[in-house]
């Protein structure tokens, strides 16, 4: 296996813990979903989420030290984020 395979899985079992924090029965994507009770599609809610993660690693990368969360963390995040992002973004037929 790949590095960049092992980096997909590793994605996916992050996404499958967190989603029974933060999904919901029938849909694993309801907390980014949200974001259209104001107004904003669930595809660009998520990305600013995607874009909360940029910070934390602009940060990082101008040697600010993150306290609560890895760069590595981070960078799992935004993968994850993309991909929720790509989906609703799809769902919506774009």
């Amino acid at each position: 296996m790949s590095s960049f395979e092992k980096v997909i899985d590793e994605v996916w079992a992050m996404h499958d813990r967190k989603q029974k924090d933060y999904g919901a029965v029938g849909d694993p994507f309801a907390n980014v979903r949200a974001s259209k009770d104001f107004g904003i599609p669930g595809w660009v809610g998520c990305l600013t989420r995607a874009n909360d993660k940029m910070k934390r690693l602009q940060a990082a990368a101008r040697g600010q030290n993150l306290v609560n969360e890895s760069v590595r963390d981070s960078l799992l995040d935004l993968i994850t984020y993309a991909a929720i992002a790509l989906v609703l973004y799809d769902e919506v037929g774009k």
